[in-house]
């Protein structure tokens, strides 16, 4: 895959968790993900899957104060700052059927409605439309 980047062309891997892609790859799984110029992930129920979304989705910084009072002395206030995930892989994992996240390189993850063209008006004429009844089931006239 790393290869293909070089000449200007990308694949676009199905896969159903990244254990999958590290079993057939090993050590080399990484390069597909690093070459991916956009990773679209839904329906992920592996929570190792949902782990690694969540580190590359990546973390905010946030601040917060807390105030103590001790008897006989003056309140104290002190500021913290933390990181938090943007998303938890709870959270990824709850993401509802309808919704996907994609990563398109050099941007933050968009949190997007997946399209579902059969059931789209957009797309209705512009693929096949399945047989009701397969041929071999099909009564003779």
């Amino acid at each position: 895959m790393g290869l293909m980047a070089g000449y200007g062309l990308q694949l676009w891997p199905i896969l159903q968790d990244m254990s999958q892609l590290k079993d057939l790859y090993g050590a080399r799984a990484n390069t597909f993900v690093a070459n991916a110029g956009v990773l679209q992930t839904f329906g992920v129920n592996d929570f190792e899957t949902a782990r690694w979304l969540s580190q590359m989705i990546g973390r905010e910084t946030t601040g917060y104060q807390t105030e103590s009072h001790k008897p006989g002395d003056a309140p104290s206030t002190s500021y913290n700052v933390t990181a938090r995930d943007l998303m938890t892989p709870d959270e990824i994992m709850q993401i509802p059927p309808h919704v996907q996240l994609l990563r398109v390189q050099g941007k933050p993850v968009i949190i997007a409605r997946k399209l579902r063209y059969f059931a789209d008006r957009e797309f209705d004429g512009r693929y096949p439309s399945p047989d009701p009844q397969p041929a071999n089931l099909k009564s003779e006239p």
